[in-house]
């Protein structure tokens, strides 16, 4: 079986080196073809491609865009599956084997992707890998075939996509109409469907993807057309990207068995991006959606039960463990929650993500003289807090926080001026995240146990943890004198268990009641060491006022080698490597050698992970050295370079000129020597070296 694996490229010949290398190692021989169709490139990429002997290529003489480029590759494919992969990716070991066994494990699976560092729509893992030789060893050890691991999806992303040929050939090609880019993938997804497929993504794949190369160069660009597309979309399906989000944060709400056949009603499900993540996560669970959107409901009713009506036999005579409202066309109100209370199971729980009325971007809409509400409904605090106890609900609140970028959070300061600090987390959160069970005692009851510490801990626990947290964060508010150490102890206990998702959000509970407790922040900076996260361990460990022994220990230990030392060098040295801001770079860099802030050593792992241009950066180091007379730091730059590319004539110059100047001319004549075509200044050097006359 054969794979054609298609590529599109329009400069960025470095990345598209990378990834046919990386196919070319970590893909059998004879398994595939490569197909690059090249749109009009002009930094080198055509004559490299013209030198390969083992790629088809097709040549644009115009930037034709991704859709138009895939489908000429398409049309001259000859596999029987059809890969789209951006040229800035790495694949790795097992990578299309792993997707093939996903694609042949069932006839309806249609097209499947892998996950990444960097794509869209949930397709991402954390990854701590620091070079590319990391990622080679984390891929290798993570690439392990696993069907659990393969999970279903409403869509793919087009970084990598992987398609049976029969697939392609009932579906067609990629719409033109999202021509330059983006929405081409969402909309062969739904087309995908439509015909009956299934979509897979298969969380057993890693592969390495720097991330949109071609647009970093204009975000302005990229966000028109970003725009632009999805009025497409939405014109030709009649629904936007918004219809197929996953609600994560209401899903980690969800504490019921994984092996209970949990019945879970959503409101507003939208295509039912959260109910079919809902069924990944509960395999048993029997899914219901109420839905307004027609084509929504389409997409949906593949794999759930939706229906556009409250009053739908389906929905009327059932109870539900869980019932999901994210619905801006449904109110909020009495009429609703009576309709919760009436199906809600004795022990279920609601969980509504509803807009903020008080979030600085509905202000600066009103400010600006525009009405928000026209199009959805918003709540207040206060309002759903009383709704929700009026009803008889036990409830728990929490705000979403989007990205606030600094003019946002100018204008939020602003408003602070006016109102006080403690107006903050309301402008922030642009959702309220509800959960609300109806009142009973057996949550007390267990926290008890849990305090008196005469019980098994562990059996505990795992009863406490099936309550969402918010609710468990507020029993204990309401209900113990010290709530800060009940809130220590149900952290260090979750620690201690594994239970790890259930272990910060009550330290951080504990350090909003008394921001100066001393085992909260040793805890929590104990906490976020484990987990990697040295910068904020450290933030917290010094609000500590009186650190005693062990705190210095703990300290040491996360500062055994900064976060923020390797984040700010990778920046400089990327600006080094893209000439820009050069002399404000130089001086920069030449402050942090003068003042030994940065290693030899650690410059250099950072170029090998993260610089596309290494040897170019390595001999920049080399000049400033020179020039600011930091010699002993010169030839180790210099070096590193040599043993990259013996070969490159800048590096084997300075290394003879640097050589010269520190007397050393018999080794400096050794490097002059190996310049093949050796220009008048290189011949002046040779002289000098041989103590010649000029």
């Amino acid at each position: 079986m054969k794979t054609s694996i298609i590529i599109l490229t329009h400069n960025q010949l470095d990345y598209t080196k990378q990834c046919i290398e990386s196919i070319a190692k970590y893909t059998k021989e004879g398994s595939y073809e490569i197909i690059i169709v090249d749109n009009h490139s002009t930094d080198g990429t055509v004559e490299w491609l013209k030198q390969q002997n083992n790629i088809k290529v097709i040549f644009n003489n115009e930037n034709l865009g991704f859709p138009k480029g895939c489908n000429q590759g398409i049309e001259i494919a000859t596999g029987e599956n059809i890969l789209l992969l951006n040229n800035d990716t790495i694949v790795t070991e097992n990578w299309l084997d792993n997707l093939l066994a996903c694609l042949y494990s069932s006839d309806d699976i249609g097209a499947v992707g892998p996950v990444t560092n960097s794509a869209a729509y949930y397709s991402t893992i954390p990854v701590n890998y620091t070079s590319i030789d990391e990622m080679h060893q984390f891929a290798a050890n993570y690439n392990v075939s696993n069907p659990d691991k393969w999970e279903e999806r409403l869509k793919l992303i087009g970084f990598c996509m992987l398609i049976k040929r029969e697939a392609v050939d009932k579906v067609g090609l990629l719409d033109e109409r999202f021509t330059p880019g983006n929405f081409e993938d969402d909309d062969y997804s739904v087309r995908l469907r439509k015909a009956g497929y299934r979509l897979m993504l298969c969380k057993d794949t890693f592969i390495h993807h720097y991330g949109s190369v071609s647009w970093k160069k204009d975000v302005n660009a990229y966000s028109k057309v970003l725009t632009e597309n999805e009025k497409k979309f939405k014109k030709k399906w009649g629904t936007d990207s918004n219809s197929y989000r996953i609600d994560y944060e209401m899903i980690g709400l969800i504490t019921a068995s994984k092996e209970k056949a949990i019945q879970v009603l959503h409101i507003g499900c939208g295509s039912g991006g959260t109910l079919l993540k809902v069924k990944y996560e509960y395999p048993l669970a029997q899914l219901y959606g109420i839905e307004n959107n027609p084509f929504s409901i389409e997409e949906a009713s593949r794999f759930a039960k939706v229906t556009s009506s409250f009053e739908d036999e389906e929905i009327r005579e059932r109870k539900f463990d869980v019932i999901l409202f994210s619905d801006n066309d449904v109110k909020l109100d009495e009429s609703l929650l009576k309709f919760v209370k009436e199906h809600l199971k004795k022990n279920g729980i609601f969980i509504a993500k509803v807009p903020n009325i008080g979030h600085y971007l509905v202000i600066q809409d009103l400010l600006n003289g525009h009405n928000p509400f026209v199009k959805r409904n918003m709540y207040s605090f206060s309002q759903i807090e009383n709704l929700l106890k009026d009803a008889g609900f036990k409830i728990s609140i929490s705000g979403l926080k989007p990205f606030i970028n600094d003019d946002q959070q100018q204008f939020i300061n602003q408003l602070i001026s006016v109102r006080g600090d403690a107006i903050r987390p309301m402008l922030e959160s642009s959702y309220f995240l509800v959960s609300g069970q109806l009142e009973n005692g057996q949550l007390l009851s267990l926290l008890n146990k849990l305090a008196s510490e005469q019980s098994n801990n562990q059996k505990v626990l795992e009863e406490l943890n099936h309550y969402p947290t918010e609710h468990i964060i507020t029993t204990v508010k309401e209900n113990y004198h010290s709530s800060v150490t009940m809130f220590n102890q149900i952290a260090i206990e979750n620690f201690a268990a594994g239970y790890h998702e259930h272990v910060l959000p009550y330290l951080q509970a504990a350090f909003e009641e008394e921001p100066d407790h001393t085992d909260t922040l040793y805890n929590l900076a104990f906490v976020l060491n484990a987990y990697g996260e040295k910068e904020l361990a450290n933030r917290y460990l010094s609000l500590i006022k009186n650190p005693d022994d062990e705190v210095q220990k703990l300290f040491e230990e996360i500062n055994e080698r900064p976060l923020k030392k390797i984040q700010e060098l990778k920046f400089l040295l990327r600006r080094l490597e893209f000439d820009k801001d050069l002399e404000e770079t130089k001086q920069m860099i030449v402050h942090k050698l003068a003042q030994n802030e940065i290693e030899e050593q650690l410059i250099k792992e950072v170029i090998n992970a993260s610089i596309i241009d290494k040897i170019k950066a390595l001999q920049s180091l080399a000049i400033i050295c020179f020039e600011q007379g930091l010699h002993e730091q010169v030839l180790p730059y210099l070096q590193a370079a040599y043993e990259l590319d013996k070969t490159d004539e800048d590096t084997l110059y300075n290394l003879g000129y640097v050589l010269l100047y520190y007397g050393e001319n018999e080794l400096a004549e050794r490097f002059l020597q190996q310049i093949q075509q050796p220009d008048e200044e290189v011949l002046d050097l040779l002289k000098v070296a041989r103590g010649e006359s000029l």
